[in-house]
């Protein structure tokens, strides 16, 4: 890792197993000391605001349920972890959505903005004080709210997925109408993997941010930042390319229980990743901690395998 100044940023499963089975006392303690070893490498955590809706969604299940326990202590150690004492809240990532209209339409949507406000607040609250912050949220059902908001949004990203598959598929299927399945198929990961999709997906991400803003814009132009787009943001268009090509190569079900369960998460996987790229977070290089396979193997095809580490390799780079 280079000497120079960092922006690390846990995934959800990073901060279940730091404060795996810990009390609030030992969680707090744990981050303190964490956060001590991080500035002494120039390191700064910043939180995914996704990372925090999922540990706050098993909220839901209350005290009784098997995830409450480990991703209360993960909204507490996040909460603490990211949190600006200068500036008396949490530094949060904005959404890829936000970083695509501010960055490319110069534009930032005041109920976007408010919503990711809103959620910096909440988990801003259970850094000022667990209990009654716990008590607050489920007073108002926050965390049904959100666990709500998380299955839409996963349902949406999933299906989004399997119609850019699809309509890929029918443009070979236009060309040669009488293909069989096998080489169907073959053609397919052939278009996926040699990058011809990619452009598709960022002219299309493009179009429908266009769209959401009503920016009447020419298609030259949403070409144009498309380009940027995939420069700027390698991830943002890549991600979405990999995992099609992963549902593909490996005849996934996209609709089945274990890939509803699993799989559905990558929506999620998609905004912790979007920002791993050669730009910088505040003036800082990017480095994510995850245990999570899919995503340690889709960065490592993307050459950033330099950018991304286990919880055991980061605690023991902050140790040496």
């Amino acid at each position: 890792m280079p000497n120079k100044e960092i922006a690390v940023i846990f995934d959800t499963n990073s901060y279940r197993n730091l404060v795996n089975n810990k009390s609030i006392e030992q969680v707090q303690n744990e981050v303190f000391e964490l956060k001590i070893l991080e500035s002494k490498k120039n390191i700064q955590a910043f939180g995914i605001l996704a990372v925090g809706m999922e540990l706050l969604g098993n909220l839901a299940e209350g005290a009784k349920g098997i995830n409450f326990k480990d991703c209360l202590n993960g909204i507490f150690a996040m909460s603490n972890h990211c949190f600006d004492n200068n500036l008396n809240e949490p530094r949060i990532v904005p959404q890829p959505y936000l970083h695509i209209t501010n960055s490319f339409f110069g534009v930032i949507p005041p109920e976007i903005e408010k919503r990711s406000k809103n959620m910096g607040g909440v988990i801003r609250d259970f850094k000022l004080d667990v209990n009654k912050a716990i008590e607050f949220h489920t007073n108002i059902s926050t965390f049904e709210k959100i666990n709500e908001y998380i299955a839409e949004e996963e349902k949406e990203f999933s299906n989004s997925i399997l119609n850019m598959i699809e309509a890929a598929k029918q443009q070979i299927i236009t060309k040669h109408p009488r293909i069989a399945s096998r080489e169907l198929k073959i053609k397919l990961l052939d278009f996926i993997e040699n990058g011809l999709l990619e452009p598709i997906l960022a002219l299309a991400i493009m179009q429908a941010t266009s769209i959401s803003i009503n920016a009447n814009l020419p298609i030259n132009e949403l070409i144009n930042r498309a380009f940027k787009l995939n420069l700027e943001y390698p991830l943002s268009v890549g991600f979405l390319s990999w995992v099609s090509y992963k549902i593909v190569h490996d005849n996934i079900d996209m609709h089945s229980k274990s890939s509803i369960e699993k799989r559905w998460n990558w929506a999620w996987d998609y905004q912790v990743t979007f920002v791993i790229s050669d730009n910088t977070i505040a003036d800082k290089e990017v480095i994510l901690v995850t245990y999570d396979s899919d995503i340690t193997e889709m960065l490592k095809d993307f050459g950033y395998y330099h950018k991304v580490f286990n919880l055991y390799q980061y605690l023991e780079y902050l140790k040496s």
